[in-house]
């Protein structure tokens, strides 16, 4: 009997032990590819981002001093064709002055009062905003092409998310080419910051809100900080509001 009883508590023993053993093992590695494709299909839910042939929406981009003054404040129309090949137009104020970039047939020209600006460090300024802007809205749903590699370096804690950090490299990257990462929420994996690290500074732009009025989840309220070499904030550089989303396929 006492036999019996012993062989049960072994049995038990070694049920909870196996149990605790499972629950505690490490999970499998996850990739920086499982993890980007959670987060597209956070923001692109019916996988519509293949489809999408024009998107234009407002942006507002107010840059601040050291001190907190305002150093600028502009508000753009931006609209962007994707297919059959790029093209788009962004367009402001400054002043009296009517500004536009106009990017088509794989040439970019920029008009202030409609008339065309020869200035060939306009064009270079215009071409930088161009580019990075249609950069910037394509994102996180472009981060699979081939060009590019992704590099998982693990959990960070950012001010209110933990997140999983991803480094973006791209095959045509030179030496001294931008170095670009991408924070995944850990728990719903959306994209809730990345950090660019130039030759002259180091930016970490924080996702506050999202806007969802269309098929996908855009920006709507993001926060730009000018970090130090320690990866600490030093002040509040830009603030960027996006509205009036509209898209097409």
């Amino acid at each position: 009997m006492c036999l019996r009883i012993n062989e049960k508590r072994i049995d038990v023993f070694l049920f909870f032990s196996l149990l605790l053993f499972f629950s505690c093992s490490p999970k499998k590695n996850i990739s920086a590819k499982s993890i980007v494709e959670k987060g597209i299909k956070f923001h692109d839910d019916s996988n519509n981002w293949k489809n999408l042939k024009t998107l234009s929406f407002n942006k507002k981009v107010i840059l601040f001093l050291e001190d907190g003054s305002v150093e600028s404040e502009v508000n753009q129309h931006q609209e962007f064709v994707f297919y059959p090949e790029l093209s788009g137009k962004i367009s402001w104020k400054r002043g009296v002055d009517s500004i536009s970039i106009v990017y088509k047939n794989g040439k970019l020209k920029k008009f202030i009062n409609k008339i065309p600006t020869l200035s060939l460090k306009e064009l270079k300024s215009a071409e930088n905003t161009f580019f990075a802007s249609q950069y910037v809205i394509r994102q996180p749903f472009d981060l699979l092409e081939k060009n590019i590699k992704l590099i998982y370096s693990g959990i960070k804690q950012l001010k209110e998310n933990k997140a999983h950090e991803i480094k973006v490299t791209y095959d045509e990257d030179k030496e001294k080419s931008d170095q670009w990462f991408y924070y995944f929420d850990v728990n719903t994996f959306k994209v809730v910051a990345n950090k660019i690290i130039r030759s002259d500074h180091i930016s970490l732009v924080n996702n506050i809100t999202f806007n969802s009025k269309t098929d996908f989840i855009f920006n709507e309220n993001r926060k730009s900080y000018r970090l130090n070499e320690q990866g600490e904030k030093t002040y509040l550089r830009a603030e960027y509001f996006y509205s009036n989303y509209k898209t097409s396929y």
